[in-house]
């Protein structure tokens, strides 16, 4: 149902704001919705509070649903002005990869990421930067779609050109960092690998030294992660993300949700090497983190509490404060919903991922109801 502007304009003068805005978003017309919601940010202060947390999110979220037509016209803007093999256009390519990826669509998004990183590396010095940040984009659809070897490859050599281009990439290389190393931990707990990865990643001496050469890797075919490749992988990724934990406590401080980030993902990397201690410490610093900085509902918020509950319960004796943290974490995943107009595509993949918090909190109930 569209709305004629004189409605429109009724709901914008009589109806509280944030609900005419909805009204229009329901009706496909988040552009004249935005600076609704704009005017409710700017009512709502710049001191932090649950109004500004709110009409923030529902600015961001308003945002987001009229990203994807306005990328497609800056795409072929720049692609009538520039032709297809600019940098500009590669940019556009990277971006709508993105989305399609977020949107499930993976073949798609393998097809724009590779056309935008064949102009980029074509582009030569100048277009490093994005070079580097389409090798990102790229990297975490390749690992999307089980190519887990490719990708880690894209993600090192993208650190590897950060690390070159010195204290201007600092953020950046944190990033790729963060990334390479989140990655590491995901493949160290696979069951197996591309024949011929073993080899090529053993024989290296430091997380971002160059491969040795070794002749024509081999096609086909795989190979078990035992437990030495695995905890190779795990040391690995444990010095990429300290070294990302380092340049973000540098550039952004202590109290900084990138930083909590660098924290969480280092802990990940600890527990899977069986540092449950030096993990949990991890843990908590990064949640105290995230509570003091994050609103409620937010993601990493919620990854935050989730994390530190699954660490916890690992000590029986301590089953109740894993308790009360499943317990917050399930309750702002389910706030978190709340930014969903219709129980989409997004909401359902949003939820199933925060299942994991959900079994954990009945089975720490039940374990706790045994104890008594």
């Amino acid at each position: 149902m569209a709305f004629a502007p004189a409605l429109a304009l009724l709901l914008v003068t009589q109806s509280v704001p944030t609900d005419a805005a909805r009204a229009l978003e329901d009706a496909g017309r988040y552009r004249e919705a935005e600076p609704i919601l704009r005017r409710a940010v700017g009512d709502a202060g710049r001191r932090p509070s649950d109004a500004l947390a709110d009409a923030a999110e529902r600015l961001a979220d308003n945002l987001a649903k009229q990203a994807e037509p306005l990328y497609r016209r800056a795409f072929e803007i720049r692609l009538a002005r520039h032709g297809a093999a600019h940098p500009a256009v590669a940019r556009s390519l990277s971006q709508l990869a993105g989305l399609a990826a977020d949107a499930g669509r993976l073949d798609e998004a393998e097809a724009l990421s590779a056309r935008a990183l064949a102009i980029l590396t074509a582009a030569g010095p100048d277009a490093r930067l994005d070079l580097t940040r389409a090798q990102g984009n790229r990297a975490g659809i390749l690992a999307a779609i089980g190519r887990g070897e490719d990708a880690y490859a894209l993600y090192r050599e993208a650190a590897a050109t950060l690390q070159r281009l010195g204290p201007g990439a600092e953020a950046e290389f944190a990033v790729a960092l963060n990334n390479l190393g989140s990655h590491l931990v995901r493949m160290a707990g696979a069951t197996s690998v591309q024949a011929g990865f073993r080899r090529s990643f053993t024989l290296r001496q430091a997380v971002l030294s160059p491969p040795p050469p070794i002749g024509a890797p081999a096609t086909g075919g795989s190979e078990r992660v035992d437990a030495m490749l695995r905890r190779r992988l795990l040391f690995d990724a444990a010095m990429a993300l300290r070294m990302a934990l380092g340049v973000r406590v540098k550039l952004f401080g202590e109290m900084h949700p990138d930083t909590a980030n660098s924290l969480n993902g280092l802990a990940a990397a600890e527990r899977a090497l069986g540092r449950r201690d030096a993990a949990e410490g991890l843990y908590r610093r990064a949640f105290s983190i995230k509570l003091a900085m994050l609103p409620a509902g937010d993601r990493d918020r919620v990854i935050g509490a989730w994390s530190l509950a699954s660490v916890i319960v690992e000590d029986g004796a301590r089953a109740g404060e894993a308790r009360a943290l499943y317990r917050t974490a399930a309750a702002e995943a389910l706030a978190a919903q709340g930014r969903h107009a219709d129980y989409d595509r997004a909401a359902s993949a949003e939820l199933r991922s925060f299942a994991p918090i959900f079994t954990g909190q009945v089975r720490t109930a039940w374990t706790l109801a045994n104890a008594r």
